[in-house]
């Protein structure tokens, strides 16, 4: 079964998590509702800060079981951040749980599959305004929360400052004007 033209990302909540000091908390959390053609779900704790990476490499990249951009689309946690300087990007681990879907790039299109076989293709131009305004809106929760506390310890420094450079390149390569 097939829908034409339909992909939405709704950022209906956000938070840090409250166990920790929210200037500590370098993962942004998020209730996100999936749009897919006629596919509808609600993640109720995703990682969005690590959401809003991946899908910003899936701009350029595909995203499948077989070459996946990261472990979830839509990961439950994302706090682990790898980084070496043999590395051309910023691994996100965290626990075996989360909500996904493939990307595959097809000519000015993206085709969006779920994991029960529904697919929607999307025009790149629609896919890539809903990422970016996703993205947008992750970035701006940060700006708008208490300055984060740049962790001590190298490996957790430089994986946390990594996903952020890697974040502003992919960022910057894409405008909203359409």
């Amino acid at each position: 079964m097939q829908s034409k033209y339909l992909f939405d990302l709704q950022l209906l909540e956000t938070f840090w998590i409250s166990s920790t000091r929210t200037e500590m908390d370098l993962c942004a959390h998020g209730k996100v509702r999936v749009t897919i053609g006629s596919h509808t779900f609600i993640n109720k704790h995703a990682t969005i800060s690590a959401t809003a990476l991946l899908l910003l490499r899936s701009l350029e990249r595909n995203h499948t079981k077989e070459a996946p951009l990261g472990e979830h689309l839509l990961p439950c946690c994302g706090h682990f951040l790898i980084y070496t300087e043999t590395m051309e990007e910023v691994i996100i681990s965290g626990c075996c749980s989360g909500d996904n879907w493939d990307i595959l790039h097809q000519q000015n299109a993206v085709l969006l599959r779920m994991e029960d076989g529904f697919e929607t293709i999307v025009s790149f131009s629609a896919y890539k305004q809903t990422v970016l305004h996703f993205v947008d809106a992750v970035e701006a929760f940060y700006k708008n929360s208490p300055k984060k506390v740049i962790p001590e310890d190298e490996f957790d420094r430089v994986g946390y400052l990594r996903f952020w450079e890697e974040w502003r390149l992919h960022r910057a390569k894409w405008s909203l004007d359409f």
